[in-house]
């Protein structure tokens, strides 16, 4: 079988950089062959990536030593075009990679720069949408798709150039489960018509029926390299140690039964108010709309008590990020209040008392270093005169954010970013606390610093809203589970070891897992 992709003794090190990014790469990916990419957040998975595609040294300049190759031909020999059609790359942020405003423009782009005749253009385009399941989408607009949704369209123009080998980096990050086992489906076409897939990774478990082989990286370095069957006989303490994700359903179960708060509530307490004089956050009739036409969000009731961490979830497009702003007051909304501690807030209010952590940091990080981003964070509290639940320091030795104190933060790779957002807003010291997506990025052990976080704020009494697809994560934090459908919540199912079933059906799971 012949190889695709080579790494000979390849290090690289970035423009300005103290240290190596990649040090001493030998590894080599056969035709065909289905190869997972995992470690802990910033050890260098992105960065091989980018030198698979060419945007090192392209777009990332650097220092190179050692081989790269494609085809058993150096990465610097191809031009730039040549590169791009044997070589389709999915990056983390899926707004990065549009050109065009609507969905079938941007499915059709990739083809028009290859020259294609307009009929297999469309031809093309029409096998993407089939295989992705997104005909719903075809003549939306870019910025009207969720982040999901989003990234459903990316892999869906790069599958339509047909190259020879795919990149990608973080697919999952922002998907549901159905857009996830969609994805799984699509690479299991692609290894059955013989193409080459690397796959980036932290979230693991899709893709223990599809991978060949696992490569574990630490450090810039391979620190090992297993067949799929070896990979997932490690045992869980070993994968776990090193800062892996779950590799199969069943671990991600196990999580519940060690929940990071030691209270779980029922599905009345969820629904009522915990504690005269404890802050309640409430949503009472309210209803959002997109650009004061389409209503996404309509008649949505729902309480989360002080001290009570509610995972949301739903579908790619169901309005759960809209709700995330109009809580946050970012979005204003149509109808309805927004509460908290029994007091209707207009939005300047909401602002300053409920603290919004995005799904793509980089649109709230805005000092030039990380230690200025969380100085800026602590000096700008919400209660300024307030105790403070938790110091700068301690955040960034618990998130390991003390290395990376004089980075950019819009250096930092997805994982560092998020940690970097969510300390931030743990400074600030708002009164309740919405998360969106939290642990997109991140690997084992970055998550569960954040679930601890979490259980820290719980147990201040803070109520936590995460909207999230990552069942790992709720099945580490969260007391309870709502599933935002058709706009409107349902009723709360406690999270515990009798539920998980329900819960795993709500979130999208297919019998098969």
């Amino acid at each position: 079988m012949s190889v695709a992709v080579s790494f000979e003794r390849f290090s690289f090190r970035y423009d300005g950089a103290e240290s190596d990014a990649l040090r001493d790469i030998d590894l080599q990916v056969h035709e065909g062959e289905l190869v997972v990419l995992t470690g802990e957040s910033g050890c260098g998975k992105t960065t091989l990536t980018r030198a698979m595609n060419g945007l090192i040294p392209l777009v990332y300049q650097g220092t190179m030593r050692g081989r790269v190759a494609i085809d058993d031909k150096p990465v610097a020999e191809w031009t730039t075009s040549d590169l791009a059609a044997t070589v389709g790359s999915v990056f983390q942020n899926p707004r990065s990679q549009f050109v065009n405003s609507d969905v079938e423009a941007e499915l059709a782009f990739g083809c028009e720069n290859q020259g294609l005749p307009r009929a297999t253009i469309a031809e093309r385009v029409h096998e993407s949408v089939r295989t992705f399941g997104i005909g719903h989408l075809l003549h939306s607009r870019v910025e009207e798709l969720s982040g999901g949704q989003r990234q459903m369209v990316v892999l869906a123009s790069v599958y339509a150039t047909h190259p020879d080998v795919f990149v990608l980096d973080e697919p999952t990050a922002a998907l549901d489960v159905p857009s996830m086992e969609l994805l799984g489906q699509a690479l299991a076409r692609l290894k059955a018509m013989g193409k080459t897939v690397i796959v980036s990774e932290h979230r693991l478990w899709w893709l223990s029926d599809l991978a060949d082989r696992v490569v574990v990286m630490r450090d810039g370095a391979i620190a090992g390299s297993w067949s799929a069957a070896d990979f997932g006989a490690l045992p869980w303490e070993t994968r776990s140690g090193w800062g892996l994700r779950a590799w199969r359903v069943e671990e991600m179960d196990a999580r519940a039964s060690s929940p990071t708060s030691c209270e779980k509530v029922s599905a009345t307490s969820v629904g009522d108010r915990r504690g005269e004089g404890r802050v309640a956050l409430e949503t009472r009739g309210l209803c959002v709309s997109y650009r004061h036409r389409r209503r996404v969000i309509g008649d949505c009731d729902l309480t989360i008590p002080a001290g009570t961490a509610i995972g949301l979830v739903g579908a790619n497009g169901t309005g759960k990020t809209m709700l995330a702003r109009c809580l946050c007051g970012i979005q204003r909304e149509a109808a309805g209040t927004v509460e908290l501690a029994g007091t209707a807030l207009r939005p300047s209010r909401r602002a300053g008392s409920i603290y919004l952590v995005m799904q793509e940091p980089g649109y709230q990080l805005f000092e030039h270093t990380v230690a200025r981003e969380l100085e800026e964070a602590q000096r700008r509290g919400f209660d300024r005169d307030a105790p403070k639940a938790f110091s700068m320091e301690s955040l960034m030795e618990d998130f390991g954010l003390a290395e990376l104190a004089q980075r950019h933060p819009l250096s930092l790779s997805g994982g560092q970013g998020q940690r970097v957002s969510i300390a931030a807003g743990l400074l600030y010291g708002a009164r309740a606390l919405v998360m969106d997506e939290p642990t997109s990025g991140l690997d084992y052990r970055n998550m569960a610093v954040i679930a601890r976080q979490v259980g820290r704020l719980k147990r201040h009494g803070l109520p936590i809203c995460v909207i999230t697809h990552d069942y790992e994560f709720l099945c580490s934090v969260c007391d309870a589970v709502v599933s935002l459908d058709g706009g409107r919540p349902s009723t709360p199912i406690p999270l515990n070891p009798e539920t998980l079933g329900r819960i795993r059906r709500l979130l999208g799971f297919s019998s098969v897992h």
